[in-house]
């Protein structure tokens, strides 16, 4: 990202944001609600194009959009079929893909049920694992402990951990920081963005 700005009806949400994103990078933005945090995602996710600076990706380099994953999951679909049918999973045996959400926290038969049949917390899950399947160099989550029971969130975390690229999140979520960020990028209102390693 270079020199990034956005505003919206006139109002600066933030100005001259530049970062780059490493392999293996862990960063967690953080800031006060209405800051620009999830604003930047959608800059970075190609949502949204930048009022100024630019937004360039790797020739190759692909991200996987944890939030958009979860929204367009089909409900219809069974756990076992939206991941070996996607990604990584195409190619992969199906045990080994099994095996793989047995590590998600999927039991036997938590593969045959449907996906509008799971839990909140299930489904982030599902989407997880398309993420992590997807072959993609970056993740990126907005808020993606909201509203996840803890066994979600500590399968989450655990993944994110031992995924060989680098992560990008949004979080409230101290103990989720903690746990996985190697940089911060704070949203402060009176000194503007810092980046730090943590």
């Amino acid at each position: 990202m270079k020199r990034i700005g956005q505003s919206y009806d006139g109002r600066s949400i933030f100005q001259n944001i530049s970062f780059d994103i490493q392999k293996e990078d862990r960063i967690a933005i953080v800031g006060p609600n209405g800051s620009g945090k999830s604003t930047l995602i959608k800059v970075l996710t190609g949502q949204e194009a930048p009022e100024s600076g630019e937004v360039t990706w790797e020739r190759g380099v692909g991200y996987a959009y944890f939030n958009q994953m979860w929204d367009e999951l089909d409900h219809k679909d069974t756990v076992s079929h939206a991941v070996n049918v996607y990604g990584l999973g195409l190619d992969a045996p199906r045990k080994k893909v099994n095996k793989f959400l047995a590590m998600l926290q999927f039991s036997e038969m938590d593969l045959s049920k449907t996906i509008g049949s799971l839990s909140g917390g299930q489904q982030a899950r599902v989407a997880l694992a398309k993420c992590l399947l997807s072959g993609a160099a970056v993740i990126i989550l907005d808020e993606p402990t909201n509203h996840l029971d803890l066994t979600s969130i500590q399968v989450m975390e655990q993944a994110l951990i031992h995924f060989p690229g680098a992560v990008v999140t949004v979080s409230h979520d101290r103990f989720f920081i903690d746990k996985i960020a190697t940089k911060m990028l704070t949203f402060d209102p009176e000194l503007g963005i810092t980046e730090q390693n943590v």
